[in-house]
């Protein structure tokens, strides 16, 4: 990609006038679905297991052993963005900056409120427990409050250095102090007091821990259980003793209820797969009460309400209990899926109850439900709420109205609040956002009927995290940057469609995005800048490529760009391969010509202008783990797989024997197999560098004499399925190669060939591309759950002779140029100027040559005896002024 990726936050209110320039591309309603596994339909409706998972203790486990090493190596890390930071042991300098979506509510699994306050903690729904390695983030910011007229859209990133997936989170005051008690799926408890800069691990608690719940009656004293032992801290979250073991392992859940109003509510609860418990007088053992099934798993498990009525719910099936557990009663109650009333209501990862009249209870997927009557009868309703972010037509008003108010659903649980002003509120955590309602259970909007949605204070749901929370699950290889302008930036995501920039001319750090494809966003992408392919995600089919920008260079949405694909110009390939979805490589040289799709077979797709043509390349069992290109050598093509590297010397028609390398060929399945990232060094044909997974400790590999032989270079770079790597590229002098993984940035220092972490300073994220835009010295970051984020790197880090590169009064055409350059000045010289040309690493390949502009802006000069790739030109004037700029050669 010729530009790169992005991060958020925005201004409560936009001008229509930003979108006259593009609704007419945004709105070309041509969308894909490619939802998992088949279609989104299936998934939600039947609640798609990988979905709704947690990590296993296995998974848990591994992740807090390398978040210990990360973290231990990450001491300078700053939330400060923007600030100059030093990497690769001080060879390199740079600056983060997070680029948005600013505008895009982020998917949140449940909330945490601070009792007395409007503070309000949100923790990210990431999807997939097994893709990615997918972790989520803790957020913090402030609920609405009416009366006050304050609230909403300041939510801020508290664990950027220090991801996880979280089963629960409690937040409370010791003295002056907040307290974060946190505890991983399947994993250990920890505590901060710092707003989440630092973590502890709390003493005495078994690995893998499945429920926790917190007594804020009883001075906090939290109770956790691993299914088999009761474990309980009187000390705030420090130390854990053990209460209680039943001696067997089942699906067990703690409770107890959160307002001291509720009766009771100091009392402990504890379901056990069927059997409900109570915590005795001397909170010394477990009584049984009652039975209210015969056994369940912990799929949606959770007890909501108080002595007047308990609730149990597993596997989206319920029981209610007003004698405190002694006896149940099975209820029904019916969802809506879009209208259709017939399936189970979702109750999410928790149940809400009301805690002043626990008959009321709120729960819902797809559309908001309501009981009155303890789950006897529910009523929901379907108007105002979009299907699956279908919403692509819309005014500038109804679009954030849309966000603000009644945007995509699929909720994830539940939750009863009060705001610092005592009023009670709903929060339903979303895959659109956090949705906060003052009325919903007094007021709820019947069929048929318009919310109000005039505004914060009368709105029946308002959604308090549109403005601020970057937290978009971007697919890998679907995110590229316009060659007009490094802020044209397009993407595609899980759940929140594809957007693009909303003004044109955008040039804040935090950048505005329209979603202008509905539902999950189809595969697209540009290496170039100018022309986009899209492909289906399992690799089947390709489309011809089309342009980013429409005649005469306007800009166009993604859209726009998409509506522009053509059935007639495709090729289809046969699946081949255990993966879900396929890596794309677009070719460096013709990024308009061909692109190869990464399954079992290496599929090329190729484009003259006017038909398709396909070729594919048999040679290894598992899917191909990645490509590299030479620049230098375009038809040079490495290929690893099986963890073996193959050379085509035509442009991946032919390869030859597969070369050993240290890497170990993995084991694949649906969600896990070979995905990792080549790239050729562009001032040097003969150096490769490969990353990703193995089933030994290698994550990286090297060869310096053009792929004959390969060595170790893993170092701190990560290794097994987290080295997946999602691109990789080099700086503009070849000093340095950026690299996205599965659990974080990182930097490969080609001097010293030694990987640093690049996380100090941003945090870990999932990277699924990255790019460069080489006017700038940016490498671009998109991530799964994270936003786009890019990395500026300081000009003194960089061999350039510290002059200005791209200087904008010097032009060159055509782009790239081949046998001659012709060469524009803004500026008026009176007398000759030295010219000369260098490679990037600093070599002089053209000597100093007089060019006589006097008279007139355009000279030629002859570059035939230049080899492909990139140089700096420089010319310099009889003052000792100094103009120098970025060209590319390519014959």
């Amino acid at each position: 990609m010729a530009y790169i990726k992005p991060l958020i936050n925005m201004k409560r209110l936009l001008i229509t006038s930003l979108f006259v320039s593009i609704l007419a591309g945004c709105n070309s309603g041509n969308k894909e679905r490619t939802s998992r596994p088949t279609d989104h339909q299936r998934e939600e409706r039947n609640t798609n297991p990988d979905k709704t998972a947690s990590w296993t203790p296995e998974q848990a486990a591994r992740h807090q052993q390398i978040l210990t090493r990360l973290t231990q190596k990450a001491k300078g890390f700053t939330q400060d963005r923007g600030k100059l930071t030093s990497y690769a042991g001080g060879s390199l300098q740079g600056k983060w900056t997070n680029r948005g979506p600013k505008n895009m509510p982020g998917a949140f699994k449940f909330a945490e409120m601070l009792e007395g306050t409007d503070i309000l903690y949100g923790v990210t729904h990431n999807h997939y427990a097994g893709e990615y390695n997918s972790k989520s983030y803790i957020f913090k910011g402030t609920v609405y409050n009416p009366k006050k007229g304050t609230g909403g859209d300041d939510f801020v990133l508290l664990t950027a250095n220090w991801p996880n997936r979280y089963a629960n989170l409690f937040a409370f005051n010791i003295g002056t102090k907040v307290r974060l008690v946190a505890h991983i799926e399947n994993g250990p408890l920890y505590f901060s007091d710092d707003q989440g800069i630092n973590w502890v691990k709390s003493n005495g608690l078994p690995a893998a821990n499945t429920s926790s719940a917190i007594n804020r009656q009883d001075n906090h004293a939290i109770y956790v259980t691993n299914n088999q032992r009761v474990y309980v801290s009187t000390d705030f979250g420090q130390n854990f003793k053990e209460l209680k073991n039943f001696g067997s392992n089942k699906a067990s859940f703690l409770y107890t209820p959160r307002y001291a109003k509720q009766p009771n509510a100091a009392t402990v609860y504890l379901a056990r797969a069927g059997a409900f418990y109570k915590l005795n007088a001397a909170k010394t053992d477990f009584d049984q009460q009652g039975t209210y099934t015969a056994n369940h798993n912990s799929s949606q498990f959770s007890i909501g309400g108080d002595r007047r009525a308990l609730y149990v719910t597993a596997q989206k099936n319920y029981w209610v209990s007003t004698d405190e557990g002694a006896n149940w009663t099975a209820r029904y109650p019916k969802g809506n899926w879009y209208g259709d009333r017939t399936g189970k209501m979702s109750p999410g990862k928790f149940l809400a109850i009301h805690p002043e009249n626990p008959s009321i209870s709120i729960a819902g997927y797809a559309q908001p439900i309501l009981s009155t009557d303890q789950l006897k009868t529910t009523s929901s309703t379907t108007t105002g709420w979009g299907r699956y972010q279908n919403g692509t037509h819309l005014s500038a008003a109804d679009y954030y109205n849309r966000i603000r108010f009644n945007y995509h659903p699929d909720f994830q649980s539940s939750h009863f609040f009060y705001n610092s002003s005592g009023d009670l509120f709903s929060a339903r955590c979303s895959d659109g956002g956090i949705f906060i309602s003052y009325k919903e259970w007094k007021d709820f909007p019947p069929e048929g009927t318009a919310f109000d949605n005039s505004g914060y204070a009368n709105a029946h749901y308002i959604n308090i995290n549109v403005l601020g929370t970057v937290n978009p699950l971007i697919y890998r290889d679907n995110i590229f940057t316009g060659a007009n302008n490094p802020n044209h930036i397009y993407y595609s995501t899980q759940d929140q469609g594809s957007g693009s920039v909303i003004n044109s001319n955008h040039t804040d750090e935090l950048i505005d995005f329209y979603q202008s494809i509905g539902g999950d966003g189809p595969p697209i992408d540009s290496y170039d800048g100018k022309h986009a392919w899209r492909w289906q995600r399992e690799g089947k089919k390709v489309w011809a490529p089309v342009p980013v920008y429409a005649t005469g260079g306007g800009f166009q949405s993604i859209g726009k760009i998409n509506s522009q694909f053509n059935d007639a110009h495709t090729v289809e390939f046969s699946k081949n391969g255990v993966m879900g979805w396929v890596q794309a490589y677009i070719d460096r040289e013709a990024p308009d010509q061909h692109i190869w799709m990464l399954s079992r077979d290496l599929n090329r797709a190729s484009w003259n202008g006017t038909t398709m043509s396909k070729h594919s390349i048999s040679k290894g069992a598992n899917h191909v783990a990645a490509l590299a290109q030479s620049v230098q050598k375009p038809n040079r093509i490495f290929m690893l797989q099986d963890g073996k590297v193959f050379i085509s010397e035509d442009r991946g028609t032919t390869f030859g024997n597969g070369i050993a390398t240290p890497f170990a060929q993995t084991n694949e399945a649906w969600g896990r197999g070979d995905m990792g990232s080549g790239l050729v060094l562009p001032t040097d044909a003969n150096w490769i560098l490969f990353c990703g997974p193995s089933n030994n400790t290698t994550g990286s590999i090297l060869s310096k004499d053009g792929g004959k032989t390969w060595k170790d270079v893993t170092g701190e770079f990560p290794s097994g399925f987290d080295a997946q790597t999602s691109g990789m590229v080099a700086s503009s002098d070849g000093s340095f190669v950026f690299a996205g993984t599965d659990i974080g940035p990182y930097v490969f220092d080609v001097k010293k060939e030694k990987w640093y972490s690049l996380a100090e300073g941003i945090g870990f994220f999932n990277a699924m591309d990255v790019d460069y835009v080489s006017s700038s010295n940016t490498v671009r970051f998109a991530s799964w759950g994270s936003g786009i984020l890019d990395f500026k790197i300081d000009a003194s880090s960089l061999s350039t002779e510290n002059v200005a590169v791209n200087d904008a009064k010097i032009q060159y055409y055509p782009i790239p140029a081949s046998n001659n350059i012709n060469i524009e000045s803004k500026i008026a010289f009176n007398s000759p100027v030295s010219c000369a040309i260098f490679t990037i690493t600093g070599a002089r390949v053209v000597q100093q040559t007089q060019l006589d502009f006097k008279g007139r802006q355009k000279v030629q000069l002859d570059v035939s005896q230049l080899a492909n790739g990139p140089y700096l030109l420089q010319l310099k004037d009889e003052q000792g002024n100094r103009y120098t700029k970025k060209i590319i050669i390519q014959h």
